[in-house]
């Protein structure tokens, strides 16, 4: 009979998530509505942001390194395993944006 193991720790963990809403609207009619969750992370001195749509919950995109949150310029280095690692116990596609479009990471 095989061992049973439960795993329910990460090595990195979100400083924040926001569940998030964005309606685009032409006058009074609804043109587009974007539902999405949002996870923050702190990474030993970088900053990454990931998102998924709700109605493309198995995907995740990952943004960064960056060197705080109120900044959208890049940092160099790697993306952090202990994060990717958080987002692959969740999502079955983890993407991150590349100079030719979103590749898969893991």
């Amino acid at each position: 009979m095989a061992e049973h193991r439960i795993v329910d720790r990460d090595e990195a963990v979100p400083t924040e998530i926001e569940d998030r809403c964005e309606e685009i609207f032409d006058g009074e009619e609804l043109e587009q509505k974007y539902s999405y969750i949002v996870y923050y992370f702190n990474c030993n001195g970088a900053y990454f942001w990931a998102r998924t749509y709700i109605d493309e919950i198995d995907t995740v995109s990952v943004y960064g390194p960056f060197g705080g949150r109120r900044t959208t310029s890049r940092i160099r280095g790697p993306l952090d395993e202990g994060m990717l690692s958080y987002l692959k116990r969740r999502f079955r596609r983890v993407q991150a944006l590349a100079n030719d479009g979103y590749v898969d990471v893991a």
